[in-house]
């Protein structure tokens, strides 16, 4: 339990080895990165392309699409999106960048290399303003089309049409030089799907042109304005003039057929989940097994105010950030702005112009979020780590002082000689020192009794609180000699002259009675050097690892020098300073009338012929074994001390060292 012989073990070598872990830094192989945006206000937007129903462009060229992890919303300038395979999506921006994304991970590159973008269909075909046409990714074909004025991708095929009007059809993308189909001038729109190209025309006809039997060209529809082919289904969809869709069939000969369903329509778009068709007014509607239903900008359904703490001490400063939840089924989170937040009550917080929110006082308050058409509230609870004092029984009636109270529950004072000027909320209130006649709001209020000074500290009579807030309600903790506040749903104590004392009492229990006392050190090293008189300044009581209580004395010598004690049960402290071995209760040196060369060794703990039985016990105290002998009126005494690695031995002969032997 306690330390022996701590002083003299000379034979034992301690080392400490230390090992450095360095930690390094990684550079992303991604520097190009994109983080996806957590402000994605969507509001008086509208979509203006489709991929489909989870994939969509807007009008402020921002994007929303979906991932494994859900719903999310990027409002990096895109001026077009399009979907390749293996979940692999691409869009070029408004400055003609080429991004790329998954359906996995919700993060958006850069792809490098890629410069005046102006379109990318299929997987990876970019073409770019100048006309030239760029495949992503490794593999390039040695010979890239140039001049070219559309392009239009299908899994691992894509055809061009040039600015002369040709049209070149590429099977693979490994492939340099591409088979010329035919050639249409005043072609405005071509898509193709691996087995025939679709080309619009100026003049409204779709012609179709056969890859596989290299048929004569067939004209199958007229007054069009786009054209879609529905994947691999063999089956082309025409959009015409009057906004009606027409559905072409490979398998009845392309003849037309009509879709009802979908009326004053101006461009469409397949995906797997069904038709998606822009009317001539921008909306957007899904088209599935002919049920239409609109596709609408995702709108904020709820807000969630989250608040770093909603506990806080006095002089925090909090930051508010909104969770947007959409009804798409996505969650945002932004930062609030000071414009959106108000406090209910501003003696207890205020908001800053940052956003962030300054806890004033103790109490609680209510923070409002409010943005164009939606409200949410968190609560807040001022709190603080300092102990309030000044609270004093006065013949039976609770006195609380002046600045320490109002500063607490937010007021501000402005003290005049004798007068007190407090500004709380709303109200203002005035005391006179000596006066029971309060001012509030300029109308007065009779109190229990005068303010009056009390020790360094002017005090007034607990009751004016209630007058001051219906709430308000002051009791008196007579265990702890302490006055409790409830006011504005929050607790505040003020403690007397009375309450420490007690409350330690309550925690030391009886080793109070240790407190002041001196002792001087013995063998006990956590108390400072040996035989130096120490004071114990104070008794802490602590929880160990298993959560017991235990306590640390705290030990003071006389340069003020602190030390602290192992974590004790109060049995163990108790015999810890009756035990000689570690301390004394008395200065061992005044007993003694021994040199300082005498007193110097032992402190050291050393040992040499001459010294007597006292000083060989003081400087290495206790034997582990000692054997005594008579030889011819001579009293021999062998001291051994026994450790793991080592033995050392006294020979004492009629009270004198004679021998010291170590091995």
């Amino acid at each position: 339990m306690f330390e022996k012989k701590a002083w003299f073990n000379p034979l034992v070598i301690s080392s400490v080895l230390a090992t450095g872990i360095f930690l390094g830094s990684t550079v992303s192989p991604f520097a190009s990165m994109l983080t996806v945006s957590a402000e994605a206000n969507t509001s008086g937007l509208q979509i203006v392309s489709v991929i489909d129903q989870d994939n969509y462009l807007l009008s402020d060229g921002s994007m929303w699409a979906k991932s494994m992890k859900g719903t999310w919303h990027s409002e990096y300038q895109f001026a077009g999106i399009t979907a390749g395979s293996n979940n692999q999506y691409y869009g070029w921006t408004t400055t003609g960048q080429a991004m790329s994304w998954d359906n996995i991970t919700e993060e958006i590159h850069v792809i490098p290399g890629m410069n005046n973008v102006a379109h990318i269909s299929g997987d990876g075909i970019v073409l770019h303003t100048d006309g030239k046409v760029d495949v992503i990714g490794s593999g390039k074909p040695d010979t890239l089309p140039n001049s070219v004025k559309l392009i239009d991708g299908f899994e691992d095929s894509y055809a061009i049409l040039k600015q002369s009007g040709d049209i070149l059809y590429y099977k693979d993308y490994q492939n340099g030089l591409g088979r010329k189909i035919d050639s249409y001038p005043d072609a405005i729109s071509i898509k193709q799907d691996g087995v025939a190209i679709a080309v619009l025309r100026s003049d409204g006809t779709v012609t179709l042109l056969d890859l596989l039997s290299g048929d004569t060209p067939q004209v199958i529809d007229n007054d069009a304005v786009a054209i879609a082919w529905q994947g691999s289904k063999r089956t082309l969809l025409v959009v015409k003039k009057d906004g009606s869709v027409w559905s072409h069939s490979r398998s009845t000969g392309f003849a037309p057929q009509a879709l009802s369903e979908l009326t004053d329509i101006e461009q469409v778009v397949y995906s797997p989940t069904g038709i998606y068709a822009q009317h001539k007014d921008g909306s957007w509607v899904q088209d599935t097994d002919k049920i239409v239903t609109p596709l609408q900008v995702p709108s904020i359904t709820s807000l969630k105010l989250i608040l770093s703490k909603t506990n806080a001490v006095v002089g925090d400063k909090i930051n508010a950030k909104i969770q947007e939840i959409y009804s798409n089924g996505s969650i945002h989170t932004r930062p609030a702005s000071a414009n959106e937040l108000k406090v209910d009550l501003s003696q207890i917080a205020e908001i800053l112009s940052d956003g962030t929110i300054k806890v004033k006082a103790i109490g609680n308050a209510t923070i409002t979020l409010t943005t164009d058409t939606l409200t949410t509230q968190s609560p807040l609870n001022g709190t603080t780590e300092e102990a309030l004092t000044g609270a004093v029984l006065i013949e039976g009636s609770v006195y609380l002082p002046v600045q320490t109270v109002f500063k607490a529950m937010g007021g501000t004072i402005l003290v005049n000689s004798n007068q007190f000027q407090i500004n709380w909320g709303t109200q203002t209130i005035q005391l006179n020192k000596n006066s029971a006649v309060a001012q509030m709001n300029n109308q007065p209020v009779t109190m229990k009794g005068k303010v009056r000074t009390s020790g360094s500290q002017t005090v007034f009579p607990a009751t004016l609180l209630s007058s001051i807030s219906k709430d308000a309600k002051v009791t008196w903790d007579s265990k702890y000699q302490q006055a409790i506040i409830q006011v504005n749903g929050s607790n505040i104590t003020i403690q007397s002259d009375k309450t420490l004392k007690l409350m330690k009492q309550e925690e030391i229990g009886n080793l109070k009675r240790l407190l002041g006392k001196s002792y001087w050190v013995n063998y006990y090293h956590k108390a400072g050097e040996r035989f130096s008189k120490v004071n114990i300044k104070d008794i802490y009581a602590e929880k160990d690892p298993y959560n017991r209580t235990r306590f640390v004395v705290q030990f003071r010598d006389k340069k003020g020098t602190e030390y602290l004690s192992d974590r004790l049960t109060a049995s163990e402290i108790t015999a810890l300073l009756s035990d000689k071995e570690q301390f004394f209760n008395y200065d061992i040196r005044s007993k003694y009338n021994w040199s300082q060369a005498a007193w110097n060794r032992i402190i050291n703990a050393e040992v040499v012929e001459g010294m007597n039985t006292q000083q060989a016990l003081l400087s290495w105290g206790k034997p582990d074994k000692k054997t005594i002998t008579k030889e011819n009126g001579h009293t021999i005494e062998i001291w051994s001390y026994i450790g793991e690695n080592y033995l050392n031995m006294l020979g004492i002969g009629d009270g004198v060292v004679y021998e010291v032997f170590s091995i």
